[in-house]
């Protein structure tokens, strides 16, 4: 009887102690924008997957490739690119005292010898008039522009310089080392075009201007990293690019605590040889390069749109990663036309991330 008079009294106390607990305050998801979707709640869970339900297919990966992750997936829904990225791949660094002792050999087809592994993309000239591309240095019925043995480096660490040549498609790439009021409007152009682009960003930057890298991050666009500081990382030790790339990762989760993980790099500089290569795919990262870039970073020298927009229109060819700086006020003016100019000849212009991995 004392046990059930004790259970009775209890039982209001229980259900005022379980409402308490149920209507915790919380805070609401972040809201979607215009152009992309909303991030994610303050418990980490997507606001909207667009993926729900789907399975999708991940082939077989080559036994000889290092790549360090597979094909991402992209969508374009209501006009916005959508992406799932995976968690980038850590697993490397149980090894990474290898990366002490494996050769820091150039590119055997690297042409600057003494000086940094600057990358050199070949070169490629666009025919305006009849379409046609002429690959210089290629061996006749190729496109490849570089001795073997550097395509076959890239391979087996999927890193990127071209993507599918087999058609016409290329892909935009921008460097923001830092800010010079233009890439703004780069990012306006973008969303009026529906184009996506890659954004690839120093620690620096992402401290110094994260409202527009939430713009990148919101605005459908891909946000890889440019390491924290811009050195030249083959000149480094292993501990110094671990640094590095972690620094700018940490930059990136401060500002944006559930954005996905960065899964792209850039060298800075173009500063690259295989052993760059293989510690970024140890540390997660698929190291990306281009076909075409031209004369555009310098602040004070600005060529006119008019020969911006001639040279970059020269670059085009099947599968071309174009680099743009986002400082350049001509890239930011151009742009618009450049992108009507591409599409014109035929080309679609893809995401990074539909550049498979081997």
């Amino acid at each position: 009887m004392k046990f059930e008079r004790a259970v009775i009294w209890l039982l209001p106390l229980v259900l005022v102690l379980s409402l308490f607990a149920c209507s915790s305050p919380e805070l609401p998801p972040d809201p979607p924008s215009e152009y992309g979707v909303g991030r994610v709640t303050k418990k980490a869970v997507p606001v909207y997957d667009p993926w729900a339900g789907e399975v999708w297919d991940v082939p077989e990966k080559p036994v000889d490739s290092l790549a360090p992750f597979y094909k991402v997936q992209w969508k374009i829904e209501n006009g916005s690119y959508l992406y799932r990225f995976p968690a980038r791949d850590t697993s490397g660094e149980a090894t990474l005292s290898e990366m002490e002792t494996f050769s820091r050999a150039r590119f055997p087809d690297a042409v600057k010898e003494p000086d940094p592994d600057d990358w050199f993309p070949g070169k490629t000239t666009y025919d305006t008039a009849t379409g046609e591309v002429t690959y210089h240095w290629a061996v006749p019925g190729t496109t490849a522009d570089r001795k073997e043995a550097t395509l076959e480096a890239f391979r087996k660490y999927g890193a990127i310089y071209r993507g599918d040549e087999t058609k016409k498609c290329m892909y935009l790439t921008f460097d923001c080392g830092y800010e010079t009021g233009v890439t703004g409007k780069i990012l306006d152009t973008l969303a009026e075009k529906r184009v996506p682009g890659t954004f690839f960003v120093t620690g620096t930057y992402i401290r110094n201007n994260p409202e527009l890298v939430g713009r990148m991050l919101n605005e459908g666009h891909i946000v890889g990293s440019h390491t924290n500081t811009h050195p030249a990382l083959p000149e480094l030790t292993v501990d110094e690019v671990v640094d590095e790339m972690k620094q700018t990762e940490a930059a990136l989760k401060e500002a944006f605590p559930y954005a996905p993980d960065m899964i792209y790099m850039r060298p800075p500089k173009g500063s690259v040889n295989e052993w760059l290569l293989r510690l970024e795919a140890k540390l997660g990262y698929r190291t990306v390069l281009w076909s075409f870039a031209y004369d555009d970073w310098h602040e004070t020298w600005q060529p006119s749109v008019e020969a911006g927009l001639g040279t970059a229109k020269l670059g085009l060819h099947p599968g071309a990663v174009y680099l743009l700086h986002a400082e350049s006020s001509t890239n930011a003016d151009m742009l618009g036309m450049l992108i009507d100019w591409i599409r014109g000849q035929g080309y679609e212009i893809l995401p990074l991330c539909d550049i498979p991995a081997w």
